[in-house]
């Protein structure tokens, strides 16, 4: 393993740093609606999003390979990356406003992560088909369970903001009914890369003859409980609209401690 260089970090740091700025001037729009400020945010998240890709690529050429995902720096910066990008495509072809707000401090958090927990490999599985699928869908399933959460976090502002009749704030933050409809996309995916992930993790573990904490067990099956309830809330109409949005907003910080528990 190849620690990251503080050459990487400085630059890492730059990365966060015109990524906050972009999050700023996006919170700025709500009082002030402006193109220029629209278009200081995007490009502060596009040079962001441009320098952790140099990162990566510096990084990858250190360690002398370009498979993602080699160690927690690596892992973190390509998550936040993913992130981004999903966040920008989002904000020019289907333009909802407000998704930033939730999604982009996220990012943040992966890349302040990585700066801190990056000398570290997540994990020390032998490099087998089964152990990168379990690592690819495990954390592809977190992503978009993040994405659930923010759209989840944004059917509740505006689920409160028609019940009280107040004013729609600009940039809109789009109808209950598309927000509930990208809630049920990403935790579709999510739910199913997860569930391979977990199955995955579960035989690796055995092989292994490694015995997994409570605290996983517990939090990894809750994360998996929360979510099959959200993604057959359609069935019951007791649990549509706010109820699925709070769901997957409590789904993903279970998802988080989850990780968190992994990693320490």
């Amino acid at each position: 393993m190849v620690e990251p260089s503080p050459g990487q970090i400085a630059l890492l740091v730059v990365s966060i740093v015109l990524i906050a700025l972009g999050s700023g001037f996006s919170v700025l729009r709500i009082r002030r609606p402006s193109e220029r400020l629209r278009v200081a945010a995007k490009a502060c998240w596009y040079s962001g999003a441009i320098v952790s890709l140099g990162v990566l690529i510096w990084h990858s050429i250190d360690r002398g390979s370009w498979m993602p995902l080699g160690d927690n720096f690596d892992t973190l910066i390509w998550l936040g990356l993913l992130l981004t990008l999903f966040v920008l495509y989002v904000q020019r072809y289907h333009p909802l406003g407000g998704l930033d707000w939730f999604l982009i401090p996220i990012v943040i958090l992966l890349l302040v992560c990585a700066a801190i927990f990056g000398q570290a490999k997540p994990h020390e599985y032998a490099q087998t088909t089964w152990s990168w699928v379990h690592r690819m869908t495990a954390y592809g399933g977190a992503l978009a369970f993040a994405v659930a959460g923010a759209v989840g976090a944004l059917y509740l502002i505006v689920s409160r903001r028609l019940r009280s009749k107040a004013a729609v704030v600009r940039p809109l933050l789009g109808s209950l009914e598309r927000l509930e409809h990208l809630t049920f996309v990403a935790v579709t995916l999510g739910f199913a890369l997860f569930t391979i992930g977990t199955v995955t993790g579960l035989v690796e573990m055995f092989a292994r003859h490694k015995t997994a904490t409570p605290a996983k067990l517990l939090l990894a099956t809750s994360v998996w409980i929360v979510y099959a309830i959200v993604l057959h809330s359609p069935i019951n109409p007791s649990f549509r609209g706010r109820k699925t949005a709070a769901l997957s907003i409590l789904g993903f910080l279970l998802m988080v401690g989850t990780i968190v528990a992994v990693e320490f």
